[in-house]
């Protein structure tokens, strides 16, 4: 089947009366034929957009595709409010989608990142055509990645986001004034030319500065906030989901937490590979996972496109899943294979702490001498996000970076184990717990899980950000989440762990005061960690090989 015919801006009707658009792709032929339905509001038409979707081989491998601009955006009408609209516009386009022409009956979603975000809000509106999902690359709750992570705010994100999506807002509102809309589009070429240097370092951040100044569309209000919170949405929906995610991606975990809340009550699968949010190649920043981590060759014969059509192709046509695989497929990278569990978490992963100690060792016995070591954390001089599960366009890259110009850092403690005399693997959860204490009313902990090769580079591969507050010197046991990974520590290889206090841009840095964020007044903080006799470490899930 390889002719393939476009039908370009159909109209839409929603309840209310507006207008959206959507392109659709149809296979040769009468039918009858399941549809899919994508809804993005980044444009139906743009060449990146249609890359990750392929609606022409979805129509070769007999759909009807159909890709829609979201409300308010691009040649859709309304006015866009970041998720604002998504359940009710969703549930309308799959009704619609129905009925059209050729059209089986039975619809599925697909599309990652915001695009999953919607497929969750039309799923729990419970719309009668619907029969499968594939939500990838898509968070759980706003607080827990896209707006924040452990308290901080995820400045780099929201305002790379919101500056991308204001060129499209300022044609619509100025199209009819050339002088007025050459000045928008001016100021918004100039804040996109200060990604990611002075655009990021701008305060305050809450309400973020950048955002109010330009008018900018805004993850972080209330409303959208309330409105892409999975759960509540979650809980309504009936129908099968494929989730597909990446170590290094920003959504990683909420990929992982939305996939183990679908398992209770419906069909679910589950595929993370080695990708970062936008990149699913082998090449994560400075590291290849090989071949077979490639998005377009996993396992060597199948491509997330192949897999995401296989699961709805069978599930709309047929009622069931496409095979007899185990739920659970992870790519178990240092190994750099792919595997199929049963199960997630993996019972037969064994919760172990690795002591942070004296002199900075990292040992996986508690030492008995205890110590303090201390830095001193400069918010006008933060920590730069090299590499991790990010997502700050244009730059710096998520992925493996190598470390070592962070942890050469006087502000950044670092502790790491001898080496491996075999190679050690670690897949689930991992978290940090930590003795410390700051001279400040608030501060971060930011800690970094890394593989150090025998050449010395220090590639980083997870990490998390916990934000607290209190009375200034006072001791407390601080709880960071590092989220989850599956990682195998070659033989030869040490394991690091990073301890600082920023990870600029990725999240805003905390400047030591209680209204920093509101007023951008700032301080120098004094940091003490309490190592040795048990009490700072880091909790890996280490599985057994054989």
């Amino acid at each position: 089947m390889d002719s393939v015919t476009i039908q370009y801006d159909v109209a839409v009707p929603m309840r209310d009366g507006v207008v959206l658009r959507a392109d659709i792709y149809r296979p040769e032929g009468n039918g009858p034929w399941p549809v899919i339905v994508a809804r993005t509001p980044y444009d139906k038409g743009n060449v990146s957009e249609l890359s990750f979707l392929d609606p022409w081989l979805a129509a070769r491998r007999g759909f009807i595709a159909v890709v829609q601009d979201v409300r308010g955006r691009y040649s859709s009408e309304g006015e866009f409010q970041p998720f604002v609209a998504e359940g009710p516009d969703g549930e309308d386009t799959i009704s619609w989608a129905a009925t059209l022409p050729g059209a089986s009956g039975a619809v599925g979603m697909w599309g990652l990142s915001y695009l999953g975000n919607v497929q969750w809000q039309a799923a729990g509106m419970r719309p009668d055509a619907l029969k499968a999902i594939v939500p990838s690359f898509t968070f759980r709750e706003p607080a827990d990645g896209l707006t924040a992570r452990g308290g901080a705010n995820e400045v780099g994100l929201i305002r790379s986001w919101g500056v991308f999506m204001g060129f499209d807002q300022a044609i619509r509102r100025h199209g009819h004034d050339s002088n007025e809309l050459d000045k928008h589009l001016r100021l918004l070429a100039e804040a996109s030319d200060g990604i990611p240097g002075p655009i990021y370092s701008e305060l305050p951040t809450s309400p973020d500065a950048v955002i109010s100044r330009y008018g900018l569309p805004n993850l972080a209000s209330p409303d959208s906030k309330a409105a892409a919170e999975i759960p509540p949405h979650q809980t309504k929906v009936t129908v099968p989901s494929l989730h597909i995610g990446g170590w290094y991606d920003v959504f990683m975990q909420g990929t992982i937490d939305n996939y183990l809340a679908a398992a209770k009550n419906t069909p679910a699968r589950l595929i993370i590979g080695p990708w970062s949010h936008t990149q699913m190649t082998a090449q994560q920043g400075d590291i290849s996972f090989g071949f077979a981590g490639n998005g377009s060759a996993i396992d060597f014969k199948d491509s997330i496109a192949g897999l995401t059509f296989d699961w709805l192709h069978s599930w709309l046509t047929i009622g069931k899943a496409p095979d007899n695989e185990l739920p659970v497929k992870i790519y178990v990278m240092g190994a750099n294979e792919w595997r199929s569990e049963s199960e997630w978490p993996l019972q037969r992963a064994i919760p172990t702490p690795w002591f942070l100690t004296a002199g900075g060792a990292l040992k996986p016995g508690a030492e008995r001498t205890t110590t303090s070591v201390n830095f001193t954390y400069d918010p006008q001089d933060p920590v730069p996000a090299v590499g991790g599960a990010s997502l700050i366009d244009p730059s710096p890259s998520a992925g493996a970076m190598d470390q070592r110009q962070v942890e050469a850092r006087e502000d950044v403690l670092v502790f790491t184990s001898d080496v491996l005399p075999e190679d050690l693997e670690v897949t689930g959860r991992v978290c940090a717990t930590l003795v410390a204490q700051t001279d400040g009313p608030t501060t971060d902990w930011v800690v970094r899980l890394c593989d150090v090769h025998p050449n010395e580079r220090s590639y980083i591969v997870t990490d998390g950000i916990t934000r607290i507050n209190g009375k200034p010197g006072e001791m407390k046991s601080v709880e960071v989440d590092l989220w989850s990974t599956s990682m195998v520590f070659k033989k030869g290889h040490r394991i690091r762990v990073q301890i600082t206090s920023s990870c600029f841009p990725r999240w805003d840095r905390n400047l030591n005061t209680e209204e920093g964020t509101a007023t951008g007044e700032m301080r120098v903080a004094s940091q003490l960690v309490h190592v040795g006799g048990g009490r700072s470490y880091v909790t890996l899930p280490i599985v057994q090989t054989a």
